[in-house]
């Protein structure tokens, strides 16, 4: 029996959720069109969405726009932005305090899609839930009259975050003022089309927000290369997010970057070498390091390189994959066949540097999707890729440098992505640390785990 309130409290939620959760598997599967302008645009096209815990689990129908979906999303957008940046920011704000309600009502179904999209366990999946409640709060207290609305923004996003990230973006750019056209991966835009049925009951003008799945690269072209859109919001990894990065685009157009990279932590004489390693593990293999600000590369001195490895090779053993509904999962499935053969790959070149995991996992209730245990890569060579490149998977690559210089110089050599964090007691390192490392959230002393994505100073990018 429960023996606290917090207790009291986990066994709510746990009931809470895995109501939403068995009502979402159990809602009638109907199709989903792009929705442009207010209208619902057909392609005849369809595939099946099914779920990552399972392939079994059928939970959507989408259908694969055609060509030109994108530049007719662009065209509705542009027609709305004259009588939607009319309105005063009151107006606007009155109407995403309402947009907000319906967000906290459906706070259980919402990250219960979350879950059947990615296979995030359901600390993140209330996370994206909860975060993007916060961020649209958050936002009634920007002065979004000191300027005047850009246009229209575009929305990309990938399994890293299907929810916080594009809906809060998308929430704050129409807060603005601004039009947002939302390209959700193909693999996961479940949340994003739960997120426009909200806006919809909210009472949200035609044309304001469009959403239509991406047919791949060239459907970020066609937002890019449109004259019309002038903000691009892009979050997520893989080759998407990396092609985004250098898509050369007009000098006008405003570019929000969250996309994933390998949030590299340094060791470098911590005050606890077990806590620290403790937090590593869980900042680079929760949710199987699908989180945009998932750890794939640790930075230590080789004086301390076998106690960090002893310490984060003793943690990861703790390690659970399996079912992400169930209780104590530390890690649900990879997001399909795709991400696995790419992780066989990686793990294949890494030989014998593999320390830790790079197994398929197998077991009842895991036939059917695509199971790994998070692999701890140890002494990789030069011209292993692992050590420079985020791959987006449960990959942690440990690199040890002579003394504190020269990891921080590959630590300047490392894409961090949307932050750097730092394990030390020594301060003169962790001013050095805070000084040049290159992203925009520094933590000391604490790992990823707790970070969450749509950095509220993201907000002032919406203000002209």
């Amino acid at each position: 029996m429960p023996d606290s309130e917090n207790d009291i409290h986990a066994a709510n939620e746990d009931e809470l959720f895995q109501r939403a959760f068995d009502s979402l598997l159990g809602t009638e599967k109907k199709g989903y069109p792009s929705f442009v302008g207010g209208m619902m645009v057909a392609s005849g096209n369809d595939y099946e969405l099914t779920s990552p815990i399972d392939r079994s689990i059928i939970f959507g129908n989408f259908q694969m726009p055609e060509k030109g979906t994108v530049a007719a999303a662009v065209g509705a957008a542009g027609s709305a932005v004259g009588n939607w940046s009319s309105k005063t920011s009151q107006e606007r704000t009155e109407l995403f305090r309402d947009v907000l309600k319906r967000v906290r009502a459906q706070r259980y179904r919402l990250a219960a899609c979350v879950m059947i999209s990615t296979g995030m366990v359901m600390k993140d999946c209330l996370a994206e839930a909860d975060r993007l409640a916060e961020v649209i709060g958050n936002a009634f207290d920007a002065d979004f009259d000191k300027g005047s609305p850009s246009g229209v923004w575009g929305v990309v996003s990938g399994h890293n975050s299907p929810l916080a990230s594009p809906a809060g973006f998308s929430s704050c750019a129409m807060m603005a003022g601004n039009t947002v056209v939302s390209v959700p991966s193909k693999d996961c835009p479940m949340p994003m089309f739960m997120f426009n049925s909200i806006l919809s009951a909210a009472g949200l003008p035609v044309g304001v927000f469009n959403i239509t799945v991406a047919r791949g690269p060239e459907s970020d072209r066609e937002l890019v290369d449109d004259m019309t859109v002038r903000g691009l919001a892009a979050s997520g990894s893989g080759e998407r997010a990396e092609e985004l990065i250098f898509l050369p685009v007009d000098d006008g157009l405003r570019f929000i970057n969250e996309i994933k990279g390998m949030n590299p932590i340094m060791i470098y004489r911590p005050g606890d070498m077990k806590g620290a390693a403790s937090s590593i593990v869980e900042s680079a293999f929760r949710s199987s390091g699908q989180r945009i600000y998932s750890c794939s590369k640790v930075i230590v001195t080789n004086e301390e390189r076998d106690k960090a490895v002893s310490a984060i090779l003793d943690a990861a053993k703790t390690i659970k994959v399996g079912d992400p509904a169930e209780q104590g999962t530390t890690a649900g499935p990879l997001m399909n066949e795709t991400e696995l053969m790419r992780f066989e790959k990686y793990i294949e070149e890494a030989g014998s540097s593999v320390a830790f995991g790079g197994r398929r996992v197998k077991g009842p209730g895991l036939e059917n999707g695509s199971y790994v245990m998070p692999a701890v890569v140890v002494g990789l060579t030069d011209d292993c890729e692992l050590g420079s490149f985020d791959t987006g998977l449960p990959i942690l690559t440990i690199v040890s440098a002579p003394n504190f210089d020269d990891a921080m110089e590959e630590l300047m050599n490392t894409e961090c992505g949307p932050s750097a964090s730092i394990f030390s007691k020594d301060s003169n390192a962790v001013a050095k640390f805070k000084e040049y490392a290159d992203a925009p959230r520094i933590n000391v002393n604490k790992g990823t785990e707790d970070l969450l994505p749509a950095m509220d100073a993201e907000v002032r990018n919406f203000l002209a």
